[in-house]
């Protein structure tokens, strides 16, 4: 074997260390400390914190108006695929479109302004549903968003039907610690207040009693858990516990001592 070829190999051998070495580093940091990307996920599927904040507002929409899951799998494998979860405001969308559905306010949907309200937008689409398809509890997924929002490709809508589903168990409380995030200190911290006004605008909650950095919600159950972990990246919560389970941003769920009586918030302390 020549000099050059001797050197080929012995590149060739370095080469495959570092990459063996590198993977094994990757797979170490991970196990120290899986939690240090920023992000959502829920079963097999992953999202940022942002779309899960919108996801968990568009349920509590369903929840609020008492409408089986069904629905929640519905209007939000269409913002799946309209915006990928994203309340996008005007000239984003596809012409007029707008908010996290792309619904036009010139085909009746109503002004831009409210489309981009997702509750509005949410609430628009659900009476849509209602009225054009009566056996939307049964009719095909795709078949009966497509009757709903027109699209150009129907079809489209399909493929998240899977994690429509999933996101759907995890926020409307049916899997117990369903949707787990991970996210740097924040860096602002919502006021208790703020916080009360939005969980019990986005769902059916008895009012929260609260102290300094605590909101606590009696009755509630696993839904409201599981908006508080989608939305502690925007409104600064650090921790979230209930049932015998505490979900915090560095470590997900774990077991803890927790009621099963009321969802406890804990808002991070600078």
């Amino acid at each position: 074997m020549n000099s050059r070829a001797v050197r080929g190999l012995l590149i060739a051998a370095v080469v495959i260390a570092v990459a063996v070495g590198g993977t094994f580093a990757v797979r170490a940091a991970l196990k120290t400390n899986p939690f240090s990307a920023s992000g959502c996920t829920v079963g097999d599927y992953s999202l940022d914190t942002s779309q899960a904040a919108v996801a968990s507002t568009m349920v509590g929409v369903i929840a609020r108006r008492g409408l089986p899951e069904r629905a929640a799998v519905l209007v939000l494998a269409a913002a799946l695929q309209e915006s990928k979860l994203r309340n996008l405001a005007s000239g984003d969308g596809d012409r007029d479109s707008v908010g996290v559905l792309q619904q036009r306010p010139s085909q009746g949907w109503g002004t831009a302004t409210q489309l981009n309200d997702l509750r509005f937008a949410t609430g628009a689409f659900l009476d849509a549903l209602l009225a054009k398809v009566p056996d939307w509890r049964h009719t095909d997924l795709a078949v009966a968003i497509q009757k709903v929002q027109i699209s150009a490709d129907g079809n489209a809508y399909a493929q998240h039907e899977g994690e429509a589903q999933a996101l759907a168990h995890a926020l409307m409380g049916k899997l117990p610690a369903g949707i787990t995030c991970s996210f740097e200190k924040p860096s602002d911290v919502a006021p208790v207040a703020t916080v009360v006004t939005e969980v019990v605008r986005d769902l059916p909650v008895r009012t929260p009693t609260t102290g300094p950095s605590t909101v606590q919600v009696p009755g509630a159950a696993w839904q409201t858990a599981a908006w508080f972990v989608a939305n502690a990246d925007r409104l600064g919560i650090d921790k979230v516990a209930f049932d015998g389970k505490q979900w915090t941003r560095a470590k997900g769920w774990q077991s803890a001592t927790a009621s099963a009586t009321a969802v406890v918030a804990t808002m991070y302390q600078k």
